[in-house]
């Protein structure tokens, strides 16, 4: 999500410490490489399974590659990539990456197998490693699409031991904007592939808008104020469903703004958001005869 780079940075917003070089560069090599260089890295991680590199680069030839090697080829192997990342390094950058990530429900990646076991070892790291943030960061980034409740628990366990890291308002402004919207996957490019109009009415999703009506955390109201915007008008069937979430992300803003109003970005967000807003009411200019 690229675009979400652009948001004010807030008081107390720091960067996580990367384990190994550029993961996400990485995982966009592995994108690009041919069948014969995977099977070569594969060998190497036979050899050396220390070699977070590789694995990084597999994760992302069979993210983006799924179909080419076999489904079920790729299904086994991806599984084998991350189970053994969330065993070995659960707080490893690369383990909290979006190609990391299992899926239970039906798609493309689907692998309800693999979800249940990983599951059951991040919950199992939850209580054992309870005390170290990255874990629980990666243990909430693993279910932010299947288990928000569980997600947003060991991202507010971690934001305790860390109260001074902005990256965990920012994880969890972006996760209850998610709940509000009832987006439940995401495709290859990270943006929503399916919502969830039950998840979008139920209990999570009351919580997560009380949640951000109290916040006084400019970073989680701006990410869940961007996210409101950028997907929310993306997803909604109905221009007045896209004008709610508007209005909501325009409401999010006005209230960072009353929290931080020293941050000099607020006024530039809220004129995009206006424009914005001018755009999706403007009527539809009438055909020339």
């Amino acid at each position: 999500m690229p675009w979400l780079a652009s948001l004010p940075l807030c008081a107390g917003q720091t960067t996580r410490p990367l384990v190994i070089q550029s993961p996400e560069q990485l995982v966009q090599q592995g994108a690009n490489i041919s069948r014969a260089a995977a099977a070569a890295l594969e060998e190497q991680v036979e050899k050396t399974p220390e070699d977070l590199n590789a694995r990084a680069k597999l994760l992302g030839y069979y993210w983006y590659q799924w179909m080419l090697p076999g489904e079920a080829a790729a299904k086994a192997a991806r599984r084998r990539h991350i189970l053994w990342l969330i065993e070995h390094h659960p707080d490893s950058p690369i383990t909290g990456l979006e190609e990391a990530a299992l899926s239970e429900k039906s798609g493309a990646m689907t692998d309800a197998e693999g979800y249940q076991e990983a599951r059951k070892r991040w919950l199992a790291l939850m209580e054992s490693k309870g005390s170290n943030a990255y874990v629980l960061g990666n243990a909430g980034k693993f279910f932010q699409m299947s288990d928000k409740p569980l997600a947003e628990r060991a991202l507010l366990q971690a934001k305790s031991l860390q109260p001074e890291n902005g990256e965990w308002d920012w994880r969890l402004g972006y996760l209850y904007a998610m709940g509000i919207l009832g987006v439940n996957a995401l495709g290859v490019n990270g943006q929503p592939t399916s919502a969830d109009p039950f998840e979008a009415s139920g209990p999570f999703a009351g919580k997560a808008r009380k949640t951000l009506a109290q916040s006084s955390s400019g970073t989680m109201l701006a990410v869940a104020a961007s996210i409101l915007w950028r997907y929310g008008t993306m997803l909604a069937p109905t221009e007045r469903g896209k004008l709610e979430y508007l209005e909501d992300a325009i409401k999010l803003v006005n209230q960072a703004k009353a929290a931080e109003p020293g941050n000099p970005s607020w006024p530039q967000f809220l004129a995009q958001l206006q424009a914005f807003k001018v755009q999706v009411t403007s009527p539809a200019p009438k055909p020339s005869k």
